[in-house]
Parts: structure tokens; sequence; C-alpha cells
């Protein structure tokens, strides 16, 4: 189960600053501007906070691999204090292991609450998080060319199993509901996901967390900032436009994670963390960034509470503000959403000011 304690002596400002930044861009469920879908100039905006139908990506389509991303800058941070404190690998497989378990079941429970019955769900980011972690605790000790040719290694399995897996009613690659993905799901699980999103998502997937585990090793090491920031932008443009490359064969998809979708969305997480280093550490500037380290200093906790509670309170806002949609149309609606956002940012400053921060 989750505990509760004190937090950490010492946090990295700009890593809990960037996770925080992805997990309100996560419930703010595009902060309302997709009732403007039609509006001639926020149209356009709003587009951005809505998932690609299926090739191609919008804004909205990084939330997730920045949040695996987070997920994999921590590990070396954590590890190495274990570690040092004389922790043994056992254990520390003990807990991983234990970890993994623990974000499946919630995955588990909050998408049987949204579902309002039990249900074997591994679509969510909790479960895909728990696989690629186990898979980066276990090379987490070799260098850094183990760690990238891991990533590529499992880039290439989820490109084999979508290019060269046939089955029956599987019509190509990567045709929509009629691909190896969608037919594993049908097969093993007796469903398919809407969105046509494909449970075998999690192999590709991984090489994002691993991305983040080099980046972790990059920023904790002891290169000076302005190297480290070079290393980051060069990483992150040659990871975009590789993925951008490898488009002309392989379709850049996040609702298959494609190994295109892989590398881009890798290259945006470094030049996303480029930015929060800059600001927050080279720069110096940080009071902005405070709501942001607020919520990311609970980042598990709040994904949970979004994902089993979030119809409710968008329910309850409905109820005591839903007289504005006859005055104000799109903009009433818009209402409703910031009433959520704040209200969810507000647990989590409720639970920083106490100090209680939600550990598995």
């Amino acid at each position: 189960m989750a505990t509760t304690q004190a937090a950490p002596a010492e946090r990295l400002f700009y890593i809990d600053a960037f996770r925080g930044f992805t997990m309100v861009c996560m419930f703010g469920n595009g902060f309302g501007l997709r009732h403007f879908n039609q509006h001639p100039v926020i149209g356009a905006v709003a587009y951005q906070f809505t998932h690609a139908a299926w090739e191609g990506m919008t804004a909205w389509d990084l939330v997730m691999p920045f949040f695996l991303f987070v997920v994999g800058a921590v590990i070396p941070v954590s590890f190495a204090k274990r570690w040092a404190a004389g922790e043994p690998w056992r254990r520390s497989l003990f807990h991983v292991l234990r970890r993994c378990a623990l974000l499946v079941l919630l995955g588990l429970f909050a998408r049987s609450i949204q579902a309002g019955q039990p249900v074997l769900d591994l679509i969510n980011v909790l479960p895909h998080i728990a696989f690629a972690y186990l898979v980066a605790f276990l090379v987490l000790r070799g260098s850094w060319k183990l760690q990238a040719g891991t990533a590529v290694a499992f880039m290439a399995a989820h490109w084999a199993i979508y290019q060269f897996g046939t089955a029956p009613g599987v019509l190509g690659p990567y045709v929509k509901d009629a691909n190896i993905g969608s037919y594993l799901d049908m097969l093993i699980l007796g469903k398919n996901w809407p969105g046509s999103y494909a449970t075998i998502n999690g192999v590709c997937s991984v090489a994002n967390v691993l991305a983040g585990v080099l980046a972790g090793r990059l920023m904790t090491g002891t290169l000076p900032a302005a190297r480290k920031m070079a290393i980051l932008a060069g990483g992150g443009l040659a990871s975009i436009g590789l993925g951008l490359l490898l488009w002309n064969w392989i379709p850049l998809m996040k609702r298959l994670w494609t190994a295109s979708f892989a590398m881009v969305s890798i290259g945006y997480s470094l030049l996303a963390l480029l930015v929060f280093y800059w600001i927050c550490e080279v720069k110096g500037w940080k009071r902005w960034a405070g709501v942001f380290v607020v919520v990311g200093s609970n980042s598990i906790f709040i994904y949970v509470f979004h994902e089993s509670t979030g119809r409710y309170l968008h329910y309850i806002a409905k109820t005591f503000l839903g007289w504005m949609v006859p005055l104000w149309g799109p903009w009433g609606l818009f209402a409703e959403s910031w009433a959520v956002i704040l209200f969810e940012i507000y647990v989590c400053y409720w639970l920083y000011r106490r100090k209680i921060f939600f550990k598995l």
C-alpha cells in the first residue's frame, strides 16, 4: 500500500517542476479549451489539447511520454542514495518488484472505479511504468551504452511484432483496429481498448523511461552546466530528427506507440528537461514553478486521485456552476473545467503544506 513520509532532504527542484507540469497537463484535461474546437481563433490551440486521431502528433500526445521520461530520470538518483546507504542489490530488487506490483494494482483500481466494476485494464500509464521501471532497474548498473542499446532493442522488438506479426483479421502492421496489437488484446483479454490503443505499447514505451535514465545520469554527473545543456539540446534535436526520418517507414502513432513516436517524444522530453533545468537551476528562477513542484511532489497520488474521482468532481462542478453555461456558453464550460483543476491543485497544496508525500 502507499505510505506517507516526510519529503526527502534533497530533491531536484527542476525535476519536480517538470513532473508537476506534466501532471497538471494530465489532470488539466485540455484546460477547458476543448469546448472551443469550433472557435475561429482558439480552435487551433484547442486542437493541440486533443490526441491525434491516428497518425501524427499533437502537444497533448506528449503528456504520457513526459511522465514516463521523468520516472526514468529520477531512478539513478533514487538508487544511488539506496546503494550509498549500503542497501544490497537483492533488497533493491524486492523494492522494485513490490513497487511494480503496487503500480499495477493502483492502475487497476483507478480504471475499475472509472468503469464502475472490476476490470483487467493494463493500458493506462501505471502498468506501463511498472514494466519499464523493472527493465530500467535491471540495466541500471550497466553502462550508458547498455541502457541505450536496451532502449533500441525494445523499439526494434515492438517494430518487428507489428511488421511481421500475422493472424486472422490482421490486415496490416498499422491498420486501425486490424493490427497485431488489437488481435493480441482480443485473444488474451477478450477485448479491445477504446481509441484503438494496444497493450503491447508498453514494449516500446520502455525506451522513453530508459531515455529518462540516461538523462538522469547526465544531470547528476560532474559535467559543467553548459555541457549538460548542450548534450540535452543536441540529443533532443537529433532524436526528433531521427524520429521524423523513421516516419518514412514507421508511421508516427501515439496510439500504437511506434518507434518513430518514441523517438520524437524522447526528443521533446529532452528539450523540455533542458528548459526546466535552464530556468530553474541555471537562471535560478524558481518561484514561478512553485505550483508545479507542489503537484510534482505527489505525482502518483494525484494521478490515481484524478483517474478515480475526476468524473465525480466534474459532476459536482456542473451541479454548482452549470448555471453559467446557458449564460456564457463555452465559457461556462471553461469555468467548470478550471474549478476542477484548481481544486486538484489545492489538494496537492494541502498535502504539501503538511509534508505528506505518498510513496510506493
